[in-house]
């Protein structure tokens, strides 16, 4: 059994194109649990009608205004009891063998690695409000070197490589991410991190079965890398965000976090060029 966890945010625009691609997936075995974030438009009437159509689809009742990562804290607190566990935005939409794919990959990453914790992670294609494609691979939009994060935990408290809503993980990557750190800035970047921490795998799959739609709207969304050339100040404030997450569990102190972190940027620029 495959749990799929949705928080929503004012989603009324866009919600029932992914929770119909949800509906629409090859592999059936799922249940829908969405816990709405506090909306203030339309978004509840949109999942209670859902509700009522597929018994598949549960709408929480904890409505409380509390932000993406502790929204999606509280849904793997309260919506466990599954083999699988996928997170899912409100304004996406899948591919019909979005989750079959990754449900292959991950079965057969538990064969290779019993009782270990495994995240496994696809690629996204970016797209723009309308669904018209700006690029085929989210990784390479954004300079995003998922092989290279996946196979160093220290790289990975760095630079985040698993995007929540292409992330599909087993029972015991959801024990070992809870309960989140006060110091976890999103949901996604703690589950891939403290599976890898734990001793587990982190496996990347190189295909991009999500549109994963840019619009005014996104928490966080997809950059592209030439734009990178962010200030001194929000260099700054991003670095304090990852030594603060990985503190204790990867970096013991901030001299080991920034020579770390001088070694990740030597190595990807080494593969950038080559």
């Amino acid at each position: 059994m495959l749990h799929i966890l949705m928080s929503t945010y004012n989603g009324e625009r866009y919600l029932a194109q992914q929770i119909e691609s949800i509906i629409a997936q090859t592999y059936t075995d799922w249940c829908l649990f969405i816990r709405d974030d506090g909306s203030k438009d339309g978004t509840k009437q949109i999942l209670d009608a859902y509700a009522v159509k597929d018994k598949r689809i549960t709408v929480l009742r904890d409505t409380e205004n509390v932000g993406a990562c502790r929204s999606f804290e509280r849904l793997l607190e309260q919506c466990g009891g599954a083999d699988y566990y996928a997170f899912a935005d409100q304004d996406d939409v899948w591919d019909a063998d979005k989750v079959e794919i990754c449900m292959q990959v991950i079965r057969a990453q538990e064969k290779a690695f019993p009782h270990k914790p495994v995240v496994v992670h696809t690629d996204l294609r970016v797209v723009d409000e309308q669904l018209q494609e700006i690029a085929p691979s989210f990784w390479r939009y954004s300079n995003i070197q998922a092989d290279l994060l996946d196979a160093h935990r220290h790289y990975l408290a760095i630079s985040n490589s698993a995007t929540g809503c292409a992330m599909l993980f087993n029972e015991a990557a959801r024990a070992c991410a809870l309960p989140m750190s006060e110091n976890a800035y999103m949901h996604d970047a703690w589950v891939a991190l403290m599976t890898v921490c734990h001793g587990g795998q982190l496996v990347p799959i190189h295909r991009a079965p999500i549109a994963y739609r840019q619009h005014a709207g996104n928490v966080l969304g997809a950059v592209h890398y030439s734009t990178f050339g962010r200030s001194i100040s929000r260099r700054i404030y991003e670095a304090g965000i990852s030594y603060r997450r990985s503190r204790g569990c990867v970096y013991r102190n901030k001299l080991h976090f920034l020579v770390w972190k001088t070694i990740y940027f030597i190595h990807r620029a080494l593969r950038i060029n080559r």
